[in-house]
């Protein structure tokens, strides 16, 4: 059909032979358009006919659709509609159709943008551009598939958009662009990425004072809008035209970088050499896609293993997460089970399942498995993807076998994602067991990434930098290191970018008194489509923070939410602790005896372990300090004062100085409400030991609660 052309970027139109041909109708029009936006797969009569009528169709409705379609097959080629059960497929190459060609192109002008070829991907993304002659499917508002296809397409043509300024601003194209981004500004206030582009275009001009104005209209229209500060994106341009970052002034490095030609060896070498997951998964849907095609089982499991990525869960979304499910089962059924791919596919497919349930068994045997074959691709694999499933406080020794496990099978897989991957399992498991040589592991992970980078992993080690400097009480240092680390996070394309961030931001304001300052900003992110299925722990930060601001119904709505009929059924996951540990801070702010009685049932077994969230990216101190909190509200200021005393020593060997103020404090407040012999002199001392140490930090704002 390669005479054939259909324009759907903007009024519909079709060409034979480079003429324009009148297909007849609206009806027959909308029929031929939803098999042009179906993209060559079959389309049932009944979905055919709900294009046309909605869900009331007339009678005889099929029999109607048969007709119209033949037709439409006498007005264009006989062999452009195809009839295959249940319905019809159009039956054209893929660049018969604009909006195919367009989002090729786009692709291709992402890919050359990232490679560091600015030029080329101008060209591809201008080309791309110009294949728009209005909006998608415009004619067709009224029809559900085409208005959401229309959608789809028109985020795209954004994004394009975005992608073509940042080639403009990579080739030294600035002064001109400043128009057309406060134009799109305007139109599109939220969009955070085009306000950065502005504000570099502005500072190349020589215009500092309107690049921090169009800072200042930014923050003021997100706050507004949604009562959320600037992504680290935006802030970091910011403090770069405050600083006179010379990096604004220069372009992008016109150096080409060289990867292989094959989207699959491509997706790879991102994946497995860089850790970079977001560039990584582009060329694996790719080497997917066309594995699917040229029906090439160990190419397609290879790409579908890629997807997947070095963590648990990276398609964060229901419908990503049941696309990868539905393609790790097609591919595991078409290729040798005994196989190394078919160990591989099925310790991926455990452990997605496993993690969304918060289990571990099926990964567990896998990890057997691959150990009795001795695979050691597949058993480093299954290792890592073992670890993941069990960030609960459960199983601290049964990780560092495992994580020590994966060290010593990476000398024998040759992959070095594998070492990486062992050495930051290490290195968290030390920090979350609270081990005094946690630092130093750090250190090395360190010292191994900056041999080589691996953005997945160095977003992991920058987190963990946060996080100590949150313990030094050092805010301001650990708030901007913070943001940073949520960029790195971005570019690696790791979905826990934002909710690592918020996290941190949590840990900041706790510290400084400030939690109450969050409540809009949590109630937002409680709901993230990229949170894990198991990641409770917003939840618990909401109730929190609205129970430091006073807002009890908030609070009481949010803890109940948390704990359901028993804190107890909540899974066991990398934020269980940490979950818990809030909802305990809770219970205590709102005097809920029950609540705080059962929560430090459950947490007796895990005194001696730091309150760390996920994989130890904030940290909120001893467990002990939550034990004692519980203990005091329950009315039994006893064990309140000996938690408490454990969680200042505990604290002060964590080094760990806004958590030993707020334990002082708290054990202050124990031996008050104790009143023995002695209680009131133990608590004032204590009480100035907290007001001291307060006073040493680099920004005196800790509070206690």
């Amino acid at each position: 059909m390669g005479g054939v052309d259909l324009g759907v970027l903007g009024p519909f139109e079709v060409r034979l032979d480079g003429e324009p041909r009148d297909v007849g109708g609206p009806r027959l029009r909308t029929l031929l358009a939803v098999l042009a936006a179906e993209g060559g797969h079959v389309v049932s009569v009944p979905a055919l006919g709900r294009a046309l009528w909605g869900e009331r169709p007339p009678a005889h409705a099929d029999r109607t659709v048969r007709t119209y379609l033949s037709r439409l097959r006498g007005t264009v080629d006989p062999g452009l509609i195809l009839t295959r059960s249940p319905g019809y497929v159009l039956h054209a190459a893929p660049q018969a159709l604009d909006a195919a060609r367009f989002e090729r192109l786009a692709a291709e002008g992402r890919r050359a943008l990232a490679a560091g070829e600015p030029a080329a991907a101008r060209a591809h993304l201008a080309t791309a551009l110009g294949l728009w002659r209005g909006s998608a499917y415009e004619e067709f508002g009224d029809v559900e598939i085409l208005r959401a296809e229309g959608m789809r397409l028109d985020r795209l043509r954004h994004s394009a958009v975005q992608d073509r300024i940042d080639a403009d601003l990579a080739t030294g194209e600035d002064a001109g662009l400043i128009a057309e981004l406060e134009a799109l500004t305007a139109a599109f206030p939220g969009h955070e990425r085009l306000w950065a582009q502005l504000m570099t275009a502005l500072y190349r001009a020589g215009r500092q004072g309107d690049a921090l104005e169009a800072f200042r209209r930014a923050r003021h229209g997100l706050i507004t809008a949604s009562g959320v500060e600037p992504s680290p994106l935006l802030a970091q341009v910011h403090r770069q035209v405050l600083a006179h970052d010379a990096g604004l002034l220069t372009t992008h490095a016109r150096t080409v970088v060289t990867i292989p030609d094959d989207a699959l060896a491509a997706g790879e070498h991102a994946l497995l050499e860089d850790g970079d997951l977001r560039t990584s998964r582009e060329h694996f849907e790719t080497a997917y896609l066309r594995a699917e095609r040229a029906g090439d089982a160990d190419a397609l499991a290879r790409a579908v293993l890629g997807l997947g990525g070095v963590w648990v869960h990276e398609h964060r979304t229901a419908a990503g997460s049941a696309s990868l499910l539905t393609r790790l089962r097609y591919a595991q059924e078409a290729v040798d089970p005994a196989s190394s791919l078919g160990h591989r596919l099925r310790s991926r497919l455990a452990a997605e399942l496993d993690y969304a349930a918060g289990t571990h068994g099926r990964i567990l045997a896998m990890a057997e498995h691959t150990r009795a074959v001795g695979d050691p691709v597949a058993h480093a694999e299954a290792l890592s993807l073992a670890h993941h499933c069990l960030l609960g406080p459960d199983h601290t020794q049964l990780r560092r076998a495992l994580a020590t496990e994966l060290v010593g099978v990476s000398g024998r897989s040759g992959r070095r994602t594998d070492l990486v991957m062992g050495v930051l399992w290490d290195t968290v498991d030390l920090f979350l067991a609270g081990d005094p040589h946690a630092e130093r592991r750090l250190g090395e992970l360190q010292d191994l990434l900056a041999a080589r980078k691996h953005l997945a992993a160095g977003f992991v080690a920058d987190a963990l930098g946060v996080m100590l400097a949150i313990r030094a009480g050092r805010f301001a240092e650990a708030e901007a290191a913070a943001q940073a680390c949520a960029l790195l996070g971005q570019t690696a394309g790791d979905f826990d970018a934002l909710g690592w961030y918020g996290a941190q931001l949590v840990a900041i304001r706790w510290f400084q008194g400030r939690l109450a300052e969050l409540v809009p900003v949590l109630d937002g992110l409680m709901h993230s489509p990229t949170l894990s299925p198991i990641d409770n722990s917003y939840y618990s930060a909401l109730a929190v923070a609205a129970a430091s601001a006073g807002d009890r119904r908030t609070a009481a709505g949010a803890l109940a939410r948390l704990c359901g009929d028993d804190p107890g059924a909540l899974p066991r996951s990398s934020t269980w602790l940490i979950s818990l540990c809030g909802a305990a801070e809770t219970a205590y702010l709102l005097d809920d005896r029950a609540t705080a009685a059962r929560i430090h049932e459950l947490l007796v077994p895990f005194g001696q372990l730091p309150a760390m969230a996920s994989l130890g990216i904030a940290c909120f101190g001893s467990v002990h300090y939550q034990l004692g909190t519980t203990a005091l509200t329950a009315g039994d200021p006893d064990r309140a004062v000996a938690h408490l005393r454990a969680a200042v020593r505990h604290n002060l060997a964590l080094g760990h100085w806004p958590a030993v103020v707020f334990s002082r404090r708290r054990h202050a407040e124990a031996l008050h409400r104790r009143g023995g012999p002695g209680d009131g002199a133990a608590a004032d001392r204590e009480q100035a030991a907290a007001d001291e140490e307060a006073r040493s930090f680099t920004e005196p704002s800790v509070s206690g609660r």
